[in-house]
């Protein structure tokens, strides 16, 4: 198997790109800006304060470009949390989230853009799901452990991780060099399907699920990176929609600058 990279010991030129991409703007609930929107939008869920989003975004981006370690993550953001009066509920557990989770996002977008780039699609075809360890594994997503895909199967479209809170899943591509080298074979991608909201269109869309759980959860049901860069005001703008109007003006504000 395909030697694994630690997303948290090397600088990331992809995933730096991607973060760096990203607006802050100020939210009142985690999904505000969730699926296509979390492309292009740093937020904290509850906060709508310019200068902690600022200090904490830079503190996740020190992380991706220097490699800073939780540790270090935490003694920033501690003093910028304590400096903006601000103590979140769950506060340890918060701000590991909030660490582990930006890296991940960032780090899967970075592979995905490696990954689908046509000259390397033509070489390594097929990508396989990759469930790493978690104290707490979703029965959903360890059971796809090992699964291979084409790389144009819709399976991908609303699974390829991160796919939810904590998610730990990674995806790493193949050859058929690979497959026939390890007597690997391409599997069926899951046939059950459920329903879940997209947070930015709210349109109700089927996506892939095993014992009625979607793989990609609500909120976690696009591609790190897969949007439309194009399409990134059209993206803000439905997800601002949802948002009160005092809201909604100062998400205007952010965009402006």
């Amino acid at each position: 198997m395909p030697e694994q990279i630690d997303p948290f010991k090397l600088p990331f030129d992809e995933a730096i790109a991607y973060f760096k991409q990203k607006q802050i703007l100020p939210s009142l609930a985690w999904d505000d800006f969730a699926d296509a929107a979390s492309d292009y939008a740093f937020t904290l869920s509850q906060v709508t304060s310019a200068e902690l989003l600022n200090d904490v975004y830079n503190h996740v981006l020190s992380g991706l470009e220097n490699g800073d370690s939780y540790g270090e993550f935490k003694k920033g953001f501690d003093r910028a949390i304590d400096k903006a009066g601000w103590n979140p509920a769950n506060r340890p557990w918060r701000t590991q989230l909030i660490f582990n989770q930006n890296l991940r996002q960032a780090y899967q977008a970075g592979r995905y853009k490696q990954m689908s780039d046509p000259e390397v699609l033509k070489l390594r075809g097929f990508w396989q799901y990759i469930h790493r360890d978690s104290r707490v594994p979703r029965p959903h997503h360890l059971a796809l452990d090992g699964k291979i895909y084409p790389a144009d199967s819709p399976f991908w479209q609303t699974c390829y991780p991160i796919n939810g809170f904590g998610c730990r899943c990674s995806v790493v591509s193949l050859s058929q060099r690979d497959l026939d080298r390890e007597g690997l074979t391409v599997d069926e991608p899951p046939q059950e399907q459920v329903t879940v909201v997209d947070k930015v269109t709210l349109v109700r869309k089927s996506v892939p699920a095993i014992n009625g759980k979607p793989i990609g959860e609500p909120g976690f049901s696009t591609i790190p990176g897969g949007s439309d860069p194009k399409q990134r005001q059209v993206i803000l703008e439905q997800a601002m929609a949802k948002l009160p109007p005092q809201l909604q003006e100062q998400v205007k504000a952010a965009l402006e600058k």
